[in-house]
């Protein structure tokens, strides 16, 4: 999940010490794990945090997620990703959308979906990378085939809408063929 989002916490990285995992929350029982990752892609000094919630409870409220939002702000993290139990209470979904804070299940976790054969490969492209896409073939963002934010795929990469969203099929006959694809609410 981590690797399709362009962030990276791999081994060459462990040595620079640019991950670190770490138990910082104020109730030891809690069962909170912090893990730290910095983006790929070129020039991109991105942040972010995943915490996972390791308790086996099976709501998530909105004293967990505001333990997260203060370790993102005082982190200097630019994202935050809170994995939890079954399911997020009402209040912690609605302070989630307001401050920015993505919300997986921990089943989620479980399927690594673009390890499948059928499941062809997404990426989410820069800014420039939509202009010169545009230009060439004399469209607006909006005109793009649409995916939705909810889409399982979508959802694995950290689109957002808005975002533009580029899928390599393999096919038989092209070898390799790219679409694209603006993610919508």
């Amino acid at each position: 999940m981590i690797t399709e989002r362009q962030f990276d916490f791999a081994k060459k990285l462990l040595e620079r010490r640019f991950f670190e995992v770490t138990n910082k929350i104020e109730d030891a029982e809690a069962g909170i794990v912090d893990i730290h990752a910095r983006s790929t892609r070129k020039g991109d000094k991105r942040t972010l945090l995943l915490r996972i919630v390791e308790d086996t409870a099976t709501v998530v409220g909105v004293e967990i997620l505001r333990s997260c939002i203060k370790a993102r702000d005082e982190g200097g993290f630019a994202q935050a990703i809170l994995i939890g139990g079954e399911r997020y209470t009402y209040a912690a979904r609605r302070e989630a959308k307001l401050k920015d804070i993505e919300l997986l299940h921990r089943r989620f976790l479980s399927i690594d979906l673009f390890m499948h054969e059928l499941v062809p490969e997404h990426t989410i492209i820069a800014e420039d990378e939509v202009k010169e896409l545009e230009a060439k073939y004399g469209i607006l963002r909006m005109q793009l085939p649409k995916i939705k934010a909810g889409d399982p795929a979508a959802k694995a990469i950290g689109a957002r809408p808005g975002d533009v969203v580029q899928i390599i099929r393999r096919s038989e006959t092209a070898g390799t063929h790219k679409v694209y694809r603006i993610c919508v609410p």
